[in-house]
């Protein structure tokens, strides 16, 4: 196989995933759930460069980091009017009445995770890595329904 195949081969095989994973999409709500969950884990792992026992890893914090940035982006899309009010859904609808705010906050966590990313060491990431934190725990408590036990 040639190189101009090797790339032809990859580019039909990604629009193939892409339009198998948009025909497969259940929703908005099951979209940014599935979003949201994936931000969470990046974060988890994105979490032990933050720790002086983890090497730090300038490319993988930027490859992390420019992950949760982009599903930021993304996120925006999957907050239509209307797509709180299924009962499995965690958004709050604090989330529609003040839309603009929300919006915000979505902004800011992808301009925190990449600023996050450009960091070169434990001592830079770790205070970014907490602002961008505080930043995604300050939404959930405004914008996450309240578990009941």
């Amino acid at each position: 196989m040639t190189k101009s195949e090797v790339v032809l081969w990859a580019a039909s095989a990604g629009l193939t995933l892409a339009v198998v994973g948009f025909a497969a999409s259940a929703g908005p709500m099951e979209d940014r759930q599935a979003a949201m969950k994936q931000v969470g884990q990046t974060m988890k792992e994105a979490s032990a460069f933050a720790s002086p026992q983890t090497p730090f890893d300038a490319a993988k914090v930027k490859a992390l980091m420019g992950g949760v940035a982009n599903t930021g982006k993304k996120l925006k899309s999957l907050y239509p009017a209307g797509s709180g009010s299924d009962p499995k859904s965690s958004a709050d609808p604090k989330i529609w009445e003040n839309k603009a705010d929300f919006d915000k906050r979505l902004a800011e966590m992808s301009s925190l995770a990449l600023a996050a990313g450009k960091t070169t060491s434990t001592d830079t990431f770790k205070p970014a890595f907490q602002a961008l934190g505080a930043t995604c725990k300050s939404c959930h408590d405004l914008y996450r329904k309240k578990k009941t036990s």
